[in-house]
């Protein structure tokens, strides 16, 4: 008790002086930009008053005050332009809170919208992506894949007027319903010539059209000033390397500090760096070529992980219109993921609405997913109102092997080793490890059809058939030493899929050394609501292919929006034994979560903890998940609330988690944002001594300054309760009782500062520090980290455009 109330005053006292040195800080750096900022005053531009107008992207908040207008109007607009973006055109005062069709146009003739001060176009419009792909990165399960794909398309927008529904349904908070909106009023118009005759679309949410913009032109002319390099590229290296172990890595060195060599311990301890090398280029719009090599935090070979891809796309044949061919490593991804979605990460709660898309289609591949990436040929095109989407695979994979020689199941490794270390290891159990590089070679062949019934209504097919050269048998005994510890949840691990059939009255074994997954989906938009779901069995090989009896999956959603509100509804129900390794539809937790995979110490090798770790399937599980966003007023949002009940299949488990996420505007450039969540855990059996119930709350302030410098505040604070165990709270004498013995906590705590600055248009500092005791969670820049036990933590970021071509 004493070392924990010492703690606990060195915490405090390291808090308090952290605070006074914000609250300083926060005065000076407020002071400073308030003095700089050109919306005080002055500023003028000679270009524009020269025409007698007042430019809209230079002029100072006096200037802005000599229109016709209220001050609080010529507020906003300044505001709008320092905080939002620059005006393209005056009708983009449109979007500034409180400006009407009446007052624009009492004032159009008066003002001007030259380019805006730092420079180039093409430098406004990168320096808006990086931007925007931050805000992306500070979403829950945001991956290095998906942000490549919007920088791409960031860097080179297309005209608007060319893209399909499915296109425009994979940027980010562009629902269904602002799919179709776009689609009606493009055909109404005849094409949109500028934004603002996107932004007046009817229906579309402005939250939509915002999210949107900085990815499209209106027409041809400007797609190809945008193209005016025939040749171009960019290259990325990364390097990262940390002298200490994430709560997940422990697992790695437990099992690896077994080896007989104080060689390979030092390489444990010391581990090689991750390191990753991104080369792309591009022929035009319509061709392009790229390779990465990755190596992960402790492999051993610096293209460990290697892919590449040569890709073309938007040719016309005929009646055929070809959307993208990919030679190489290629993403696959349709419908709401039931079916295929071909990645190494799982992203919890994927909605597919808002930030948690996913891209749709046929795509290149330089991801740092190497399992489950596909090597062969994809394309995707469309004819007659069909949208179709063609690929095949051949690689191969790292698995657990049985004694017999048939596969186990797949494995992720972290680190991925050498076959001969994996080898040479001693195991307590004396049984020789299973783990296998490359171990089995798997060739896939798929296909995705879709029929167009309306501008956003659809209906569609997919399924895919992988060959191997091994049979499946899911074998408990090979992975679990103590079999007497299995309890009804490890039902998911003998759920797994199994090829091999004994037959007792032929006296024969059957060995299937296939896969089949096929499935169904649709889509509909009636006025301001979209319904979607897909349906996927898996082929059991004894039964027939459409035998009811085969194991499936459905997802269903229904989503509402209106210009201030949204609702969305999610319903999955995944059987126990549906084992697809490329499903990755919405969930709660992955496959093997809270199994015996979890705990090394009782498998036959302790690197098998891998697969719970890292495998990305959904859990078996069926639930409701309900999720809404509401702008009560300008100043008061609730920017989202979350709450989601399911039952895990393998015991019967329940389990429900609620976040509430707010934000409070008093003034345009201060914001309070709050988010709470809680969780819980079987509390209908409580019983089990896995209950638990776990809340967290973050309490942010943020204040924007000018030139979009941001200085943000912190503090969270949580708790974990645990249920009582009989051992410790079992009283001592029958007349004590000791209620309080055994019922477990695990509270927590944190504090940051976080100061964002411009140093010029084209050099961007970073830098935060934070004091914790407990559990953290945490973006530092594209990290996502995971913080345990009492620190004391400093990151700091420099980013320089060195030029147009050297970030």
């Amino acid at each position: 008790m004493m070392a924990e109330q010492a703690r606990f005053g060195r915490f405090a006292a390291t808090l308090i002086i952290l605070i006074n040195v914000v609250v300083a800080l926060c005065c000076v750096l407020v002071d400073r930009g308030l003095a700089a900022d050109p919306s005080d005053g002055g500023g003028s531009s000679t270009s524009a008053l020269s025409q007698g107008k007042i430019d809209l992207n230079r002029a100072g908040l006096d200037e802005i005050r000599t229109l016709p207008i209220p001050d609080r109007l010529a507020r906003n607009i300044v505001e709008y332009r320092d905080f939002v973006r620059f005006y393209d055109n005056v009708y983009d005062l449109l979007d500034v809170p409180g400006m009407t069709s009446e007052v624009l146009a009492r004032i159009k003739d008066l003002v001007a919208t030259l380019p805006p001060p730092e420079g180039s176009a093409d430098i406004a419009r990168l320096s808006a992506s990086y931007r925007q792909v931050r805000r992306y990165l500070g979403q829950e399960g945001a991956n290095e894949g998906l942000v490549d794909e919007y920088l791409d398309m960031m860097r080179t927008p297309h005209n608007i007027n060319e893209l399909d529904l499915f296109d425009l349904q994979s940027f980010q908070n562009v629902s269904p319903v602002d799919a179709a909106n776009i689609l009606r009023a493009r055909e109404r118009l005849g094409g949109f010539q500028n934004g603002r005759q996107l932004r007046r679309s009817e229906g579309l949410r402005y939250w939509a059209y915002r999210n949107l913009r900085d990815f499209v032109v209106y027409s041809d002319e400007a797609e190809s000033a945008i193209d005016t390099r025939r040749l171009r590229g960019d290259y990325q290296f990364k390097y990262y390397n940390t002298p200490y172990y994430t709560a997940d890595d422990e697992i790695s060195k437990s099992a690896l500090t077994q080896v007989r060599t104080a060689f390979l311990v030092q390489d444990l301890l010391q581990p090689e760096p991750a390191m990753t090398h991104k080369l792309r280029v591009r022929l035009t719009r319509r061709w392009g070529a790229g390779v990465l090599t990755h190596r992960d935090l402790g492999d051993s070979k610096w293209n460990e992980t290697t892919k590449w891809f040569a890709a073309t796309g938007d040719h016309q044949w005929g009646p055929f219109h070809l959307k993208r061919l990919v030679v190489g490593n290629f993403r696959a991804s349709f419908g709401l993921g039931l079916v295929m979605d071909n990645t190494d990460f799982i992203h919890y709660r994927k909605t597919g609405f808002g930030w948690n898309k996913r891209l749709l289609g046929i795509r290149t591949d330089l991801s740092r997913t190497r399992e489950y990436a596909l090597t062969g040929v994809g394309l995707e095109g469309n004819i007659v109102g069909f949208q179709v989407a063609l690929y095949g695979s051949s690689d191969r994979r790292d698995v657990v092997l049985n004694q017999d020689g048939t596969v186990n199941r797949y494995v992720i490794m972290h680190p991925r080793l050498d076959q001969e270390w994996i080898d040479n290891r001693d195991i307590d159990a004396g049984d020789p490890t299973l783990l296998r590089r490359e171990g089995l070679k798997e060739e896939v062949i798929g296909a995705n059809v879709k029929y167009m019934l309306g501008k956003a209504s659809f209906v569609g097919v997919s399924g895919f058939e992988a060959r191997y050269d091994r049979a499946f048998r899911s074998d408990v005994s090979t992975l679990v030493a103590d079999l007497d510890r299995l309890e009804a949840r490890d039902s998911e691990i003998a759920a797994g899929y199994t090829s091999v059939y004994e037959d007792p009255e032929a006296g024969v074994v059957n060995s299937y050394k296939f896969r089949r997954v096929l499935g169904a989906e649709f889509q509909t938009v009636f006025k301001n609501v979209a319904l979607q779901g897909e349906y996927a069995f898996m082929h059991d090989p004894r039964k027939s292919l459409f035998n009811k009896k085969n194991p499936d999956a459905i997802v269903l959603n229904a989503f509402a929006q209106w210009d201030n509100l949204h609702v969305l509804g999610i319903y999955r129900d995944r059987d126990l034994f549906y084992d697809n390794p490329y499903d990755r539809s919405f969930s709660e937790d992955n496959r093997y979560e809270q199994t015996l995979l979890d705990a090394p110490f009782r498998l036959h090798d302790p690197l098998y903890t891998w697969i719970e770790l890292y495998t990305p399937q959904p859990k078996p599980e069926r639930g409701l998940f309900l999720d809404t966003r509401y702008r009560i007023s300008r100043e008061l949002i609730v920017t989202g609330f979350q709450f989601d009940q399911w039952k895990r299949k393998a015991d019967g488990a329940d389990l429900m988690r609620y976040t509430l996420k707010g934000e409070f505007q008093p003034i345009f450039n201060l914001r309070l944002r709050v988010r709470h969540r809680f969780s819980s855990r079987t509390e209908q059996g409580p019983e089990d001594v896995r209950t638990y119930r776990n809340w967290e709350t973050r309490w942010n302030l943020l204040g924007i300054l000018s030139n979009y410098n941001r200085i943000s505040l912190m503090y969270m604070t949580s708790n974990v309760m645990f249920p009582a165990r009989q051992r410790l709270s079992y009283p001592t004498e029958a007349d004590v009782g000791r209620a309080g013995v055994g019922l477990a906590a695990d509270p927590g705590q944190a504090f940051e500062v976080r100061y964002e600055h411009n140093l010029t248009p084209g050099i961007t500092f970073y830098m935060a520090s934070s004091v914790y005791s407990g559990f953290l969670w945490n973006f530092e820049g594209n990290e996502f980290v995971l913080l345990d036990g009492n620190g004391f933590r400093n990151w700091l970021k420099i980013e320089s455009r060195v030029s147009e071509r050297l970030l």
